[in-house]
């Protein structure tokens, strides 16, 4: 029977900081219900994890992918790294910088969605507001634009993919993904790829208002702060998270 969603847990370095196994512990508890699936570099030794989380699993890429942040990002450009998913309809891509309030993903999987992140945070030097207007997502973005774009999504790290839909978005996008992987200088660059390019001059993915964006995540830093007294108004996760933060973080079942 195909699975509706399973999560997926990027490992860029077997041997996790105290914060990335404080984050993992974390999500394997508050995501239990799921399939978890940790994905990283051929010939990584993650023995010591899965002695401490029996119930994962773990899948293996090219090496290359998971030098850096910047090479995961190619990863996530190719349409073989979604077809290996196909037993699922949906994966949540889990960063381990990101951390879980509570587990909604099965009612976001239903809303008809087909890519969630939390909002990108602009520079407000570089776009005079607060999200990206439609014109210019049709006339594309400069130089300048997109590297301030890519910065306002670092440590970005929770998404929830619809896996056919990401598939035909990048067979659609070749020539358009292709060139986005050559990139060397655009940080976050599969980010902004499916910000801009993949619903550019026809809507490929089905995305959500910014405002319902930021039910399913926001960025730490720029979370109201009226929240932590309303558990109610969290999102179902944030990101931005670090060492210092995860003690003070909220998690409801």
């Amino acid at each position: 029977m195909k699975e509706l969603v399973s999560v997926l847990i990027p490992i860029l370095n077997a041997e996790l900081t105290l914060h990335e196994e404080k984050v993992l512990h974390h999500s394997l508890k508050a995501l239990a219900r799921y399939p978890v699936i940790l994905f990283t570099y051929e010939g990584a030794d993650l023995s010591a994890i899965k002695t401490d989380h029996e119930r994962v699993e773990v899948l293996t890429f090219k090496s290359k992918y998971f030098q850096s942040r910047e090479a995961l990002s190619n990863l996530f450009l190719m349409e073989d790294f979604y077809t290996r998913f196909t037993w699922s309809d949906f994966v949540l891509i889990h960063e381990l910088n990101s951390w879980i309030v509570k587990d909604e993903i099965h009612y976001w999987c239903k809303q008809g969605y087909d890519y969630l992140h939390a909002n990108p945070v602009l520079d407000k030097s570089v776009f005079k507001s607060d999200s990206i207007n439609d014109f210019s997502r049709i006339l594309g973005l400069n130089e300048k634009e997109k590297i301030s774009l890519g910065q306002s999504f670092e440590n970005n790290g929770l998404k929830l993919c619809n896996i056919q839909r990401m598939i035909k978005a990048l067979s659609s996008r070749k020539k358009e993904a292709h060139y986005y992987r050559q990139l060397e200088n655009l940080p976050n660059k599969d980010s902004v790829f499916w910000e801009i390019e993949a619903n550019r001059f026809w809507p490929s993915l089905r995305k959500p208002t910014p405002i319902v964006q930021s039910r399913f995540s926001q960025n730490i830093t720029h979370a109201h702060p009226g929240y932590a007294d309303n558990r109610d108004a969290w999102p179902t996760g944030l990101s931005g998270i670090d060492l210092d933060s995860t003690d003070k973080l909220p998690y409801y079942k």
